[in-house]
C-alpha cells in the first residue's frame, strides 16, 4: 500500500502544458531582427575615483605608521589628516585618468591629411 499511482503509464500532462517551441523565421518576426550596435567601453568614473580614494587612504595609513611621531597630536590625527589630503589627491588623479581614458578613439581617415599645427590659425 503506497501513494504511488496504480497504473504505470507515464503522465503526459506536462507535455500539454509546456509544448515544444516551434522555430521562428527571423524574416517573419521583426522583433527578432539583429541591429548592429557599437559597445562603448568607457571607464566607470565613480569606480576610478573610488579607487583613487582607496589608494590615498592606504598610502596615508602606511605613512602614518612609518613617519616618526614627533608631534604631541598622536598617530591617529596624523593618519586622519593624511587620509583627507591623500584621498582628495587620489580622487582628483582617478578622475583625471578616467577623463583621459574616456576620449573616443578616432582612427586617422585616409582622405584627410593629418593636422600638425595643433590648432594654430594662419
Amino acid at each position: 500500500m503506497s501513494d504511488a499511482p496504480e497504473n504505470d503509464a507515464p503522465d503526459h500532462r506536462a507535455q500539454d502544458v509546456f509544448p515544444e517551441p516551434t522555430p521562428v523565421d527571423p524574416a517573419d518576426d521583426p522583433d527578432r531582427l539583429v541591429i548592429p550596435a557599437h559597445v562603448r567601453t568607457s571607464p566607470r568614473f565613480g569606480r576610478m575615483i573610488g579607487t583613487g580614494v582607496g589608494i590615498g587612504i592606504v598610502a596615508a595609513m602606511i605613512l602614518a605608521l612609518v613617519l616618526p611621531n614627533s608631534t604631541g597630536t598622536g598617530r591617529f590625527l596624523v593618519f586622519l589628516l593624511l587620509a583627507l589630503g591623500l584621498s582628495l589627491l587620489g580622487a582628483l588623479i582617478g578622475g583625471a585618468l578616467a577623463t583621459g581614458l574616456d576620449r573616443p578613439y578616432r582612427p586617422a581617415r585616409p582622405d584627410r591629411p593629418a593636422r600638425t599645427d595643433r590648432g594654430a590659425q594662419s
